[in-house]
């Protein structure tokens, strides 16, 4: 007898599962008995822990240029939405301190000039969703280094009620300068306080964007922003140094810097060498580079000169 009600129980509870669309983000129209209108998955779904969270990589994006994600706003009852519904849609400070608060991320609105989407939407009758873009520029005030993120919540609609549980959505995307990639390094290095340092060539690395103009080298090696040696025949690296490049409108490499500090806290800096190209070539992607790192407390002048060709391999 006791097996029989299992059984009975659980065909019970597979046959109220199935009333449920599989495609449904939340059941908030079988909770309320009504019409309910959420903001629906889009793009890939990187949290949903209390308030939804998405990414979309939108790739390189010049100055001045602009790359849009889509958001989606659903209908969830049964069949379509029986006549026009209105949504409106808002930018909400609060939702992304939530969001922050949940996460334990840091994450911040971009300034107005960056970013747009339509704050008012249709899910037009006989239809269960709409789909608008949200449009990113790289403006003069776009500062590649922040952690931006869009926080859209649904403020009203014209019929049914909002959802309790998607209601609201952060949107976070990555932008890349036109430099940004993985690429292969070879060249010379000397080492004028130590010549048992020497240079590790090849080396894998990527270009990172810092700004519309400026490029991180990130050695895969050392697994951060550092320029790898060989110190006799052992892996290494300088501590406290690794460089950012900066490229001007003419393809020319104006500045290396180190990210450090100038000088970093051992001393350590970085100094653009204008006897190298010094030039980066858009159509083979290609960045040839001569700089030095400069060290007084270990020896005058310029310790270590670097004279590198970077060469495009991939996307990063």
């Amino acid at each position: 007898m006791k097996n029989i009600k299992n059984l009975f129980l659980g065909l019970l509870i597979i046959s109220l599962s199935s009333c449920l669309k599989a495609d449904d983000m939340n059941i908030d129209a079988v909770k309320y008995k009504t019409n309910v209108i959420e903001i629906a998955n889009t793009g890939d779904n990187i949290t949903n822990a209390g308030i939804p969270g998405f990414y979309s990589d939108l790739g390189v994006v010049a100055a001045g240029a602009s790359k849009t994600f889509n958001i989606n706003v659903h209908y969830t009852g049964p069949g379509n939405a029986p006549a026009d519904v209105v949504v409106t849609l808002a930018s909400d400070a609060a939702t992304l301190a939530a969001y922050n608060t949940k996460n334990g991320s840091a994450k911040v609105i971009p300034p107005a000039s960056v970013v747009s989407f339509p704050t008012s939407v249709t899910i037009k009758k006989g239809t269960n969703q709409t789909t608008v873009e949200a449009k990113i520029t790289v403006t003069a005030e776009f500062n590649f280094n922040a952690a931006y993120a869009v926080p859209v919540k649904i403020t009203q609609v014209s019929n049914g009620i909002i959802s309790g549980n998607y209601g609201n959505a952060v949107y976070s995307f990555g932008v890349r300068n036109s430099y940004d990639g993985a690429y292969t390094v070879t060249g010379t290095m000397v080492d004028a306080a130590n010549s048992g340092i020497t240079g590790r060539f090849p080396m894998s690395v990527g270009l990172v964007t810092s700004g519309a103009n400026t490029v991180r080298l990130y050695d895969n090696a050392i697994g951060g922003v550092y320029h790898s040696i060989l110190s006799g025949t052992s892996t290494s690296y300088y501590g406290a140094f690794g460089v950012e490049f900066t490229i001007d409108a003419s393809n020319k490499v104006t500045k290396v810097e180190n990210v450090y500090g100038q000088p970093s806290s051992n001393g350590r800096s970085a100094e653009i060498d204008p006897s190298g190209a010094n030039s980066w070539d858009p159509a083979t992607k290609t960045l040839k580079v001569k700089y030095w790192m400069n060290q007084p407390s270990v020896i005058a002048g310029h310790r270590c000169s670097f004279d590198e060709t970077i060469v495009y391999t991939g996307v990063r």
